[in-house]
């Protein structure tokens, strides 16, 4: 679900007052008009192995899990770097901007051509104060050894090199009152791009960040996260539950680093510029609001599909206090299953154990989880706690040598989606496991993963809204039932 923006102006208390304020909660009455079966077991359907997923919301590979890398990397925890927040942002007072990596140069080969709506870019240093140059198009970026190598109208006979700062930053936008779009490999950006250097790193030394206003970023975010042809309620509820988590991962990183969050599942996906009018609209007609726990706004992480048992923040993502909240709790079970129909509310993975039991311990080592470090051969793995709706949140480990050790379910997902050839990778996307809502049960040399759902189960399924915005349920009424306690406020116009 990291899940993955940072500008958050705080707002005074007259401000807040005079906003139009809307209690989700009140809308909970919707909920009559629809009905959901009740979840059905864990057991696998007989003679039943796993089920190939169909293709997921937007065409992505699978369904989104923005908690999927939701562990901050160590280079953003390095002794120095500015602590993260201890409590969540208040909304913005005004539409800000966010800045969204969408990939790197590559060592050996850092070069990057950008157009523009226009006949020329502008290309500037950031914060230096300086005008910049403007330059015909298409232009190409190549990081050397000896810094910037630019050059425009490139593959045309008028190509020549632009002096530009040989070891700095570089933005690249459309002209004034031209439309602000680029094309960079071949497809169609709004905003700006930013080019940022990044010496550390020897794979990637450049990375491509675009900065976007907010209500022209969450477009081709709903566009890649749900299926187009689903209600305008679901679009509608996923555009305030994106806004919300992408405001609160501005202001965790503000100050951290040079973008906010990614393009891939890893934070929200995002496909750019999109003519999809159903998340155009949806995107309209919630503009500037966001989701409030106590005057304050919720990380709204969501999932494809929770399995019929939603997972706690607290459990799932973190133990920070950010997470220690109602809309983010779960404290009963869910009457009303919603997601059932999704490709993907039961599945079943197999794994060699022995290969599993070699890979734990590597890959405890490589993630810095000292309690499994000894773990020595496998012997049974049983579900140690469950939450209120009754989804595993602990795992006991026994080893060959009768030693017992404690994991959560989430740690234990990771564990098992460790590359056995390289524990600091993951096996390919489909030879993993799906959720944390799992079963694991020895059965000779394997273990034999009984699952169901897709993601963190944390907040919004997206499968189960859906089914409720097709038995007529309002945006209002999804939210209140996945986000238990908050309010909705419209932020700035």
């Amino acid at each position: 679900m990291e899940p993955h923006a940072r500008r958050d102006p705080t707002n005074d208390a007259r401000r807040f007052t005079r906003r139009a304020f809307v209690v989700v909660g009140a809308v909970a009455a919707a909920g009559g008009l629809w009905t959901c079966t009740q979840p059905p077991g864990m057991q696998p359907a007989p003679g039943k192995g796993a089920r190939s997923p169909k293709p997921v919301p937007g065409g992505s590979s699978k369904p989104i899990d923005p908690a999927e890398a939701a562990r901050t990397p160590p280079a953003e925890t390095a002794t120095g770097r500015p602590a993260p927040p201890t409590e969540r942002p208040k909304p913005p007072a005004a539409e800000p901007s966010i800045r969204i990596k969408t990939g790197g140069l590559p060592r050996g080969n850092a070069r990057v051509e950008i157009n523009g709506p226009g006949l020329h870019l502008w290309i500037f240093e950031p914060g230096s104060g300086k005008p910049g140059t403007v330059a015909e198009g298409p232009v190409e970026f190549a990081w050397t050894a000896t810094g910037w190598r630019v050059t425009e109208a490139k593959g045309t006979s008028r190509a020549r090199a632009v002096a530009v700062p040989a070891h700095a930053d570089l933005e690249i936008s459309a002209l004034r009152n031209e439309p602000q779009r680029l094309t960079v490999y071949g497809s169609e950006w709004p905003g700006r791009v930013r080019l940022v250097r990044q010496p550390g790193d020897a794979a990637e030394p450049v990375d491509i960040v675009h900065e976007v206003p907010m209500e022209t970023y969450l477009p081709g975010v709903i566009a890649k996260e749900l299926y187009n042809s689903w209600g305008a309620a679901t679009h509608e509820a996923q555009a305030v539950a994106a806004r919300s988590y992408a405001a609160c991962e501005m202001a965790r990183w503000a100050g951290r680093r040079h973008y906010d969050v990614l393009a891939d599942e890893r934070s929200q996906a995002w496909i750019g510029a999109t003519a999809h009018r159903r998340s155009l609209d949806a995107v309209a007609a919630t503009r500037g609001r966001v989701l409030l726990y106590d005057a304050r706004v919720v990380p709204a992480y969501y999932s494809s599909c929770c399995g019929g048992a939603r997972a706690s923040a607290r459990d799932a993502i973190s133990s920070s206090i950010l997470h220690d909240i109602p809309p983010l709790a779960v404290d009963r079970g869910d009457s009303r299953d919603c997601c059932s129909w999704s490709p993907t509310y039961r599945w079943q993975a197999r794994f060699d154990a022995e290969s599993f039991a070699r890979t734990l311990p590597a890959w405890a080592r490589n993630e810095g989880l000292a309690s499994l470090f000894k773990v020595d051969g496998l012997r049974r793995v049983d579900i140690a706690a469950r939450n209120a709706a009754g989804r595993p949140v602990r795992f006991k480990l026994r080893d060959a040598k009768g030693a017992d050790y404690e994991v959560t379910a989430e740690r234990l997902r990771w564990a098992l989606n460790a590359d056995p050839r390289d524990p600091s990778a993951m096996r390919p996307a489909k030879e993993r496991v799906k959720s944390a809502f799992i079963e694991p049960l020895l059965v000779g040399r394997e273990i034999v993963v009984t699952g169901r759902g897709h993601g963190n189960g944390v907040g919004l399924c997206q499968y189960g809204a859906e089914a409720m915005a097709k038995k007529g349920a309002a945006s209002g009424s999804i939210l209140a039932r996945y986000y238990p306690g908050a309010s909705v406020e419209r932020a700035y116009a």
